[in-house]
C-alpha cells in the first residue's frame, strides 16, 4: 500500500493544481515519516483527481464553444436558405 512517490508537485503550466493542495502537500511533507506514509498517497490521488477534473472542465468547455460556433454557422445558412426562398 506504499507506492513509491515522485517527490516533484504535479503542475504544468496549462493544468495547475489548486495553490491549496499545493500547501497541503508541501505540510504534509514536513509530517514525520510515519504520518508521511500515511498521508503522501492521500493527497497524491487527490491531486491527480483534481488534474483529471480540470482537463474534464478544459474539454467541456471547448465542445461547448464549438458547439455554439456550430450553432450560429447553423442558423446562418437556415436564415441564408429562407432568403432565397422568399426571393423571386
Amino acid at each position: 500500500m506504499n507506492p513509491i512517490h515522485d517527490e516533484t508537485p504535479v503542475t504544468t503550466d496549462t493544468e495547475p493544481v489548486p495553490s491549496e493542495l499545493m500547501v497541503l502537500k508541501e505540510r504534509i511533507q514536513q509530517q514525520s515519516a510515519p504520518v508521511r506514509a500515511e498521508l503522501e498517497p492521500l493527497i497524491d490521488d487527490v491531486m491527480e483527481h483534481a488534474l483529471f477534473r480540470s482537463r474534464v472542465m478544459l474539454i467541456a468547455r471547448e465542445a461547448l464553444e464549438r458547439f455554439r460556433l456550430d450553432l450560429a454557422s447553423l442558423r446562418f445558412d437556415l436564415e441564408a436558405t429562407r432568403r432565397e426562398r422568399r426571393s423571386p
